[in-house]
């Protein structure tokens, strides 16, 4: 079997430059590339080869190896063409010559004929004749000579070696482009808390990117940009999609549709998607097992005072009633208002904040002037009593 020539792939001289090579494969690619020629199994296999040749010749190391072993080649091949032709002038010098025994013989038979014209004569040359027939032919001198040299020859170990690479057939491997998986997509999905205590569903709209129908993701046709894709070998695709979210979820937290995404390449699976939750007055809201804990603000009159407040929770407008003199932090629980589950309702936990606006008025001013004045003991003072 022929070894590649890889200069000749390249279409440059034995004593090309790298940079020669770099300039050849750059021109070929352009040339020669699947996705500009199309994707037959010719075209696929021809590229193979101009990659191949650019790999091994582009490396110093990889382009040292070759030359040697093509050497090597060339030089097994010499000896093995020397050998053969050295053989066929031997045969042609010995018959030249006229050195043939068996020509030489019949040469005498007819000689004996011509002499002995008489019955008896005829009779002796008949029995000569036979006796001649019954004895072995000598064998060709310079068969023997050709047989001995091709012994000699195939009994040579550097021979052996060459012939074998020579015969050696590499393994055709059929190309398979690599599996690429689709890629992710990742959406937000806005929920009231009350959603996000019980659960619910969402219907998504998903912009899929798909693969061009019409290049079948090859971005080229017959040379030419796709003009459906506009070669980028894809197109997006909108997809309605019913996705159900479990109760309790948290705020920024992440659910997972499994094989929603993007579609992939080669036989790679689909990619996934992602909806990350953003739960409305998530800061106010949190859960403690089928309880709902609810942080409300409260004004200091009313920490002071007392009395009911109203709230939103759920839909639904809460009344609490909160006690005299309640201090910042204090927890109030509100029966049956948390999350039901297996026949269990938890309970609505309410922690109060005391927050003091930013914008106070004139008179509120004048108020807390009056109130400084009549205080007897700061909060400290009191604490430390």
């Amino acid at each position: 079997m022929k070894k590649k020539n890889y200069y000749n792939i390249l279409g440059i001289p034995k004593n090309a430059t790298t940079e020669d090579v770099k300039k050849a494969y750059r021109r070929l690619v352009h040339k020669c590339h699947p996705d500009i020629v199309g994707n037959s199994p010719e075209n696929i296999e021809k590229f193979k080869e101009i990659t191949e040749a650019y790999e091994t010749l582009s490396s110093p190391q990889k382009r040292e190896q070759y030359d040697s072993i093509n050497r090597l080649y060339e030089y097994a091949e010499g000896v093995s063409q020397g050998v053969n032709e050295g053989v066929n002038e031997g045969v042609n010098e010995g018959v030249n010559k006229g050195v043939n025994p068996q020509k030489s013989q019949d040469s005498k038979t007819e000689k004996k004929k011509a002499e002995n014209n008489n019955t008896d004569s005829s009779k002796k040359y008949k029995s000569e004749k036979v006796e001649n027939e019954k004895k072995p032919k000598k064998e060709n001198t310079f068969s023997k000579m050709r047989a001995q040299a091709k012994a000699n020859h195939d009994k040579n170990i550097f021979t052996k070696f060459i012939k074998s690479l020579l015969d050696r057939k590499p393994q055709q491997k059929k190309y398979t482009p690599p599996k690429i998986d689709g890629k992710d997509i990742t959406t937000e999905v806005t929920l009231s808390i009350d959603e996000a205590i019980n659960g619910t569903e969402r219907i998504v709209n998903i912009l899929h990117m798909e693969t061009c129908e019409k290049c079948r993701g090859r971005k080229f046709i017959n040379g030419s940009i796709c003009p459906s894709c506009g070669g980028a070998g894809e197109k997006s695709k909108y997809k309605k999609l019913t996705v159900k979210i479990p109760a309790q979820v948290k705020n920024n937290s992440k659910i997972r549709v499994e094989g929603e995404g993007n579609k992939g390449f080669n036989g790679g699976k689909r990619g996934n998607l992602y909806l990350i939750v953003k739960i409305e007055n998530h800061a106010d809201v949190q859960y403690d097992g089928l309880n709902v804990l609810r942080t409300v603000s409260i004004a200091p009159y009313e920490a002071v005072l007392g009395g009911y407040i109203t709230f939103e929770m759920n839909g639904e407008n809460i009344r609490m009633k909160l006690m005299p003199n309640t201090y910042n932090g204090q927890k109030y629980r509100i029966a049956g208002q948390g999350i039901e589950k297996g026949g269990k309702k938890g309970d609505l936990i309410v922690t109060v904040v005391i927050d003091i606006p930013k914008n106070l008025s004139t008179e509120e001013i004048e108020l807390y002037e009056k109130l400084k004045m009549v205080a007897k003991r700061t909060v400290r003072e009191q604490k430390n009593n």
